[in-house]
């Protein structure tokens, strides 16, 4: 698994001039990259296709070692958004079926967000990690068909609810916990509409300053309440993991949705997924998907790949064989089929090929600098990746230090100067929005935890104005770090039900303080 996010990168992009063309273009490889990349008009472009670079397999040398040979001299696409399905996306990577979107990855079907991670059909709405089916929602991690959610924790099916972790159904309701079906609530005690309304008022907010106090105390106050032992939801069945949906005979998986018959996947998302093992991001009708990450839109049997879709079938060690069928170790290919080292053949003459180079990887595997051996039947090895690992996926769910990554074969990148200087202090930034003119969008604001400038867009002010919330006193990275921080992380642990002592497995560890309870505990709690 770690090896495959490595091969990934979502969240850090950087601009670049296009190989190709010249131009600026928004990049997820790092400035000094070596790799060619190509903007998303030049890549998607219909006067290359791929084979300009096809190579004769070579039976006296391993067969991986020829993939990397295309890996490093074909032109990569500086991001990997599907590009003819997003309008108005200029800043954002990994998104598809979106419009009037900024700094989001990882999204489909979203309309208006901005700063937001992992979410589907998501609308105007700001500072998200794993949000789905929602509208007008603000720095709320985890939740499902709410409207005017804010600084909460799963929750689904809420209506104007802050500050409140694990309620289902509930509207109108603040630092609340563990509620299902309530309104009028404040820290779980109920009020009449009217003593509500009274007691909103004096809660001011639209005030920066009050909203951090009120987020310290809510923050504080779930901490005394019971945590299901798991994330997820009734409407499973056989399944295990952390942030399972929807899903059925599904084993040890993290931020899994719609899936069956599935095991060690992660992130994937759009439903269906179906028969998919050792699995990383995605979906969208993924089928016999194997060691492979970044594959979906109408994918089946797809092994040891990476970033092949849409309406791929029959892939193996691929890395961006785009709408292809049946194709053997190709690089940066597109709408081809029967094609091995990007070169084609005839159906009969690929499928007798394919068949004596797997043999040949059974026999003369590809050998890495840190004497690694790779046979046929596993994912790339480390050194094929582009990325930096403390600038790729891995680094978000499985932090190394530099000496820990250089040692596995994994390769480091230091720089992380800025050449911008702030013209504001976050500090200095007005309390309310009301007071916020738009010469803000003309300043460079000093984040209040990394010190580094960060700007307001034009449309991420106007939704806070319309959500009436105030200014971010930070910038975009330590606030999505900050998001990710209230998510457990891939693994589970041990331990036993703080009520009645049954063993659970759980993502939360031993000597985390949250007080854990067994998913029949849980429901007596809530339900």
């Amino acid at each position: 698994m770690i090896r495959r996010l490595a091969f990934s990168n979502v969240w850090n992009v950087y601009w670049k001039n296009c190989d190709k063309c010249g131009e600026k273009t928004l990049s997820m490889f790092i400035p000094d990259s070596e790799t060619i990349i190509y903007c998303p008009d030049c890549w998607w472009g219909d006067d290359w296709d791929g084979t300009e670079y096809a190579m004769n397999y070579d039976p006296s040398k391993p067969f991986l070692e020829q993939i990397k040979y295309l890996v490093d001299k074909t032109p990569h696409v500086s991001v990997n958004n599907m590009k003819s399905s997003i309008q108005n996306c200029d800043y954002v990577n990994s998104t598809g079926y979106s419009k009037d979107c900024y700094l989001c990855f990882w999204a489909d079907y979203c309309e208006n967000v901005y700063y937001s991670t992992l979410i589907n059909n998501l609308k105007h709405s700001l500072d998200s990690i794993r949000g789905f089916d929602s509208e007008l929602c603000y720095e709320s991690v985890g939740y499902s068909r709410c409207y005017k959610l804010f600084y909460s924790d799963e929750c689904d099916d809420c209506i104007n609810v802050w500050f409140s972790r694990n309620c289902y159904n509930c509207q109108n309701c603040i630092g609340c916990v563990n509620l299902s079906g309530a309104s009028y609530c404040i820290f779980n005690v109920k009020y009449t509409k009217k003593e509500y309304e009274e007691k909103l008022k004096g809660l001011s907010l639209e005030s920066w300053s009050k909203i951090q106090e009120l987020k310290k105390e809510a923050f504080t106050f779930w901490l005394t309440k019971p945590y299901r032992a798991y994330h997820g939801h009734s409407l499973s069945y056989n399944v295990t993991g952390d942030y399972v949906y929807t899903s059925k005979n599904s084993k040890e998986s993290y931020i899994l949705n719609g899936a069956e018959d599935c095991k060690y996947c992660q992130t994937v998302t759009v439903v269906p997924i179906k028969d998919c093992y050792d699995y990383s991001g995605w979906g969208a009708n993924a089928n016999r998907i194997y060691e492979s990450i970044v594959v979906g839109g109408n994918a089946d049997s797809i092994y040891f790949s990476n970033e092949c879709w849409p309406d791929v079938f029959d892939v193996q060690y691929c890395s961006w064989a785009i709408s292809g069928k049946n194709n053997f170790g190709c690089v940066n290919l597109k709408r081809k089929q029967y094609c091995i080292l990007n070169k084609q053949y005839t159906k009969e003459e690929f499928f007798k090929l394919r068949e004596k180079i797997i043999e040949d990887m059974k026999i003369n595997p590809y050998i890495d600098k840190n004497g690694r051996k790779y046979f046929y039947g596993e994912f790339f090895p480390i050194e094929f990746s582009k990325f930096p690992y403390n600038k790729s996926n891995a680094m978000r769910f499985f932090e190394k230090t530099k000496e820990e990554a250089l040692t596995e074969g994994y390769y480091w990148d230091d720089n992380e100067k800025s050449n911008n200087q702030s013209s504001i202090n976050s500090n200095n930034l007005p309390d309310n929005i009301n007071e916020t003119g738009d010469s803000i969008l003309q300043e460079a604001i000093e984040c209040l935890s990394c010190s580094k400038p960060y700007n307001i867009a034009k449309g991420e002010l106007d939704l806070l104005r319309k959500l009436k919330l105030p200014l971010p006193h930070e910038c975009p990275k330590c606030r999505e770090n900050k998001r990710f921080v209230r998510m457990t992380l891939p693994g589970l642990y041990n331990r036993n039900c703080d009520k009645c002592g049954i063993e659970v497995r759980t993502p939360y560890s031993p000597d985390r303080p949250e007080i854990i309870y067994c998913e029949k505990c849980y429901q007596q709690e809530v339900f």
